[in-house]
């Protein structure tokens, strides 16, 4: 957000970090940057984007226009990548799902690759809670019972609430969890190089790593009663998801990276 110099809030505060470093400000603003509250929490934001819309003149029509030539993918095929993966998801995702997204590394990508979709709904992680994905995705399986739940997590962050699976296998809750192993704790990786002490040594790598041993989620999900499969291609992770928005209950893909 360096290059920003105007901000501005619809029903939010200003962006802050999740993690405090010694000697960095925790606001995510420039000091140059002005903030414009436009509407505070708890007030209309949707009538304070209509003003803000009517007052610069904006044609609503032309921009639903600009949005609707996005188009779904093809259905991607070969080696697994992580743009692969984002088309896979937007060429199959169901209209009408709704997204839990707590793939904070491997899943960046994801919700641009979707632009071409049907009508979803995207709920991400909020404040940095990680583990938030499975719970989460529970959460909007019971409140919307006729709606297919996506979502996105990681190996890491599914030791945080791994109980979740049992939660959806218990209800069953219509929800296909796409899970990447990538063995690592690559988030706190990355909030420790935003410390700035340089690389880290021996026993500070040990905590980043979570594959001694290695977990195996078919073998954990299936234990919790949810259906799991590991996928190595495209081909097969486009066939897994498929099957997953197909079935009468929760689904889990592990996908090794």
């Amino acid at each position: 957000m360096k290059d920003i110099r105007n901000l501005i809030l619809v029903g939010a505060t200003p962006p802050v970090s999740y993690f405090a470093y010694p000697g960095k400000s925790s606001e995510m603003a420039s000091p140059q940057c002005e903030i414009h509250p436009l509407a505070k929490p708890g007030e209309d934001y949707v009538g304070a984007l209509e003003a803000l819309a009517s007052a610069m003149s904006l044609d609503k029509n032309a921009t639903l226009a600009a949005v609707a030539k996005a188009e779904r993918p093809p259905d991607p095929t070969g080696e697994i990548t992580l743009q692969g993966l984002a088309a896979a998801i937007a060429a199959v995702l169901p209209e009408n799902s709704i997204v839990v997204d707590e793939a904070m590394t491997s899943g960046r990508g994801i919700m641009a690759a979707t632009a071409g979709a049907p009508p979803h709904d995207w709920l991400g992680n909020t404040g940095g809670s990680i583990g938030i994905g499975l719970p989460l995705a529970v959460g909007a399986a019971v409140a919307c019972p006729n709606r297919r739940v996506l979502c996105f997590t990681a190996d890491g962050s599914t030791m945080y609430t791994p109980q979740g699976l049992w939660t959806m296998a218990r209800e069953g809750l219509n929800v296909t969890t796409v899970l990447f192993a990538n063995r690592t704790y690559a988030v706190l990786q990355m909030e420790f190089a935003g410390l700035g002490v340089g690389a880290p040594g021996p026993r500070a790598a040990e905590l980043f790593d979570i594959g001694h041993p290695s977990l195996d989620w078919v073998q954990l999900s299936q234990g919790m009663g949810v259906p799991a499969v590991r996928v190595t291609t495209l081909d097969d992770f486009v066939k897994a998801l498929k099957a997953g928005f197909e079935s009468n209950g929760p689904t889990l893909i592990e996908v090794p990276l």
